[in-house]
C-alpha cells in the first residue's frame, strides 16, 4: 500500500496509514473486544460502521510555530521539534490550501516566533477550521503584545492575512499564560463574523474559536445516526444529553422528545448551544454545570446521553448515574478502555442492548463507540 505520509516516522499523526483499511477496521474491533476481555466482560462488538471518507476528512488542524518560525506538525513525541511545512493527508483539502499561506505569512510578518523555554516571543499556533458548507475559520494564537506599539503591528498583520487567505473569519487569539495550548483567553475578531457554521444531518451549527466540534463532520452524521436509533421512541420521554457541549446530539433529537436537558461545563460550550438550538428552532433547557456536581437526577429522565471526555466521566457522575439508574443510557465513548471500565459497573444494573463502533478517525488506533444499556 502506497504510504500517504511523507513524514510518517517522524509526525506520527496518522500512525496507521500504512495498514489497508479493512485490516485497520478489524484492527480497530479487535482492540475493543480485547479490552472487553480484560475486563471480563460478556460484551462483544461485532459491527463497526467505515467511515465515508478515509483521507481530507478533518475539518480542524492545530498547527505549531516554533522559535525559529516552522510552522508544521509536532514530531511524534518531542514537544519542542515542528516538522516545517508539514501539514497533514488527514486534513481538509481547504485548511491544507490556507496552511500554506499561513506559513508564507509568517516569514514575512515582521513578528517574533515563542520561544516556549524562554515563553518570550509572539506566534504561537495557528488552528485552521473548514466546513462543510464551505466555511473556513483561522485563528492565529500568540502571546500578548508587550505595548501598544506591538499590538498595533500585529493587528495590521493579520489583517493582511485576513486579505491573502480570504477566509469566513479571521480571529486573534491572545494566550495571557505561559501554558503551550492551542487557545487564547482573549478573543479579536480581525474579519467576518468570529465564528463559523457547519451542517451535519440537516441541523445547522455554529463554531465558535475556542469550541469543540466532531472533527470529521462526515462521520459525525454517522454518529448521530446511530445515536438516534439507538435512543428509539422519545415521543413522550424526557431526553437528558450529559456533557453536551454546544448541543450537537440534543439539537438534533429535540423535535422528538418531549422536554430535553443538556448538562455542560464549558461556559462557551453552552452560550454556542443556546445559539445553535435558536438556529435550529428547537425548545431546550441548557445548564453550564459540571456533570458530578449538577442535580440532574431530580429531572427525572427516561433516556440518558453519555458523551463524556477521553478520561471517561468522573467518579462521582458514575455513581449518580448507578444510583437514579435511567430507563435507557445511549453512551458515546471515544476511549473504549475507559468504557470497558465503566462497563463492569454499569452491567450490574444494564444489560447490552446495541453496540456499534463508527470509524470517525481512519489511519488513527482511535474509535466512537455508541452502546445502548437497558435497565434490567
Amino acid at each position: 500500500m502506497k504510504d500517504l505520509c511523507p513524514n510518517k516516522e517522524l509526525c506520527g499523526s496518522c500512525g496507521w496509514s500504512h495498514i489497508p483499511y479493512q485490516k485497520q477496521l478489524d484492527q480497530k474491533l479487535s482492540d475493543i473486544n480485547g479490552s472487553f476481555k480484560l475486563k471480563k466482560l460478556d460484551t462483544r462488538v461485532k459491527e463497526i460502521v467505515a467511515a465515508p471518507v478515509t483521507d481530507h476528512y478533518r475539518n480542524r488542524m492545530d498547527f505549531v510555530i516554533d522559535f525559529e518560525g516552522r510552522v508544521g506538525m509536532r514530531e511524534k513525541g518531542k514537544w519542542w521539534k515542528v516538522i516545517d511545512d508539514h501539514t497533514c493527508f488527514l486534513a481538509d483539502e481547504k485548511i491544507e490550501e490556507l496552511f500554506h499561506q499561513v506559513r508564507d505569512w509568517t516569514k514575512s510578518a515582521g513578528l517574533s516566533f515563542y520561544d516556549r523555554k524562554a515563553h518570550t516571543g509572539l506566534l504561537r499556533y495557528a488552528v485552521i477550521r473548514a466546513t462543510k458548507k464551505g466555511e473556513s475559520m483561522i485563528t492565529v494564537v500568540s502571546s500578548a503584545p508587550v505595548d501598544k506599539i506591538e499590538e498595533l503591528a500585529v493587528q495590521a498583520s493579520l489583517e493582511q492575512l485576513a486579505e491573502i487567505t480570504q477566509p469566513t473569519t479571521l480571529i486573534w487569539s491572545i494566550n495571557h499564560t505561559v501554558t503551550d495550548v492551542s487557545f487564547g483567553d482573549e478573543l479579536r475578531v480581525i474579519c467576518g463574523s468570529g465564528f463559523i457554521e457547519e451542517l451535519i444531518d440537516g441541523h445547522t451549527y455554529r463554531i465558535t474559536p475556542n469550541a469543540f466540534f466532531q472533527t470529521n463532520s462526515a462521520g459525525a452524521e454517522l454518529l448521530l445516526q446511530t445515536v438516534r436509533e439507538f435512543c428509539g421512541d422519545l415521543s413522550e420521554k424526557t431526553l437528558l444529553d450529559l456533557y453536551c457541549g454546544s448541543g450537537f446530539f440534543s439539537i438534533a433529537l429535540a423535535p422528538e422528545a418531549a422536554q430535553t436537558v443538556g448538562v455542560e461545563l464549558v461556559p462557551e460550550a453552552i452560550r454556542d448551544a443556546r445559539v445553535n438550538a435558536e438556529l435550529n428552532a428547537v425548545n431546550i433547557e441548557f445548564h453550564d454545570a459540571k456533570t458530578e456536581e449538577f442535580d440532574w437526577q431530580s429531572i427525572g429522565a427516561d433516556v440518558v446521553i453519555l458523551d463524556p471526555p477521553r478520561s471517561g466521566m468522573h467518579d462521582k457522575a458514575l455513581a449518580d448515574i448507578l444510583e437514579a439508574k435511567p430507563a435507557t443510557i445511549v453512551y458515546v465513548s471515544c476511549n473504549y478502555k475507559n468504557f470497558a471500565r465503566e462497563l463492569v459497573q454499569l452491567q450490574e444494573f444494564y444489560q447490552v442492548e446495541a453496540i456499534r463502533a463508527i470509524d470517525m478517525f481512519p489511519h488513527t488506533p482511535h474509535v466512537e463507540l455508541v452502546t445502548k444499556l437497558v435497565k434490567k
